[in-house]
């Protein structure tokens, strides 16, 4: 962010299946004062797939009053799947708002009770929680992109 008062958004959803690896890295730069920037990275793996998330905050010592989060949530449909999250602040200001956090779980077995409790078979369950899992970052898109998406064939 190069500019005063900027305001920057950033999201991923990614989906890792198989054997599949996927490897982001991510870097936030700060350079002008009362900027802000919010990154918000989902993955959903399978199988034996694997994620690695290395972000990177690095506000410099003129950017004053910068507001900058970045967070990596990951969800686990497979006892072999692995997600490994390292986020990380270099901070030269010292008047900021930086934070960062990282989650990795599986699907809410309560959740999923509840849903099969309510006469949803349990495939359908779980690609509902998934779906919902999904929405914050597809609720951020252009409406002929979430269209195409919803085109798409389910996990």
């Amino acid at each position: 962010m190069k500019g005063r008062g900027a305001d920057v958004k950033l999201g991923s959803l990614s989906i890792a299946k198989g054997a599949q690896e996927i490897d982001q890295r991510t870097l936030q730069i700060h350079e002008a004062p009362n900027a802000k920037s919010d990154l918000l990275f989902k993955n959903i793996l399978s199988d034996n797939a694997r994620t690695i998330f290395s972000g990177m905050i690095r506000v410099a010592s003129g950017a004053q009053k910068t507001d900058a989060y970045q967070k990596n949530c990951n969800l686990l449909l497979s006892d072999d799947a692995l997600a490994n999250s390292l986020p990380g602040l270099e901070i030269e200001a010292d008047d900021v708002r930086c934070s960062h956090g990282a989650t990795c779980g599986k699907l809410d077995l309560e959740e999923l009770f509840y849903l099969r409790s309510r006469g949803i078979p349990e495939a359908e369950a779980k690609q509902m929680l998934v779906g919902g899992f999904c929405q914050e970052i597809l609720a951020g898109l252009q409406e002929n992109l979430r269209a195409e998406i919803d085109k798409r064939p389910t996990l």
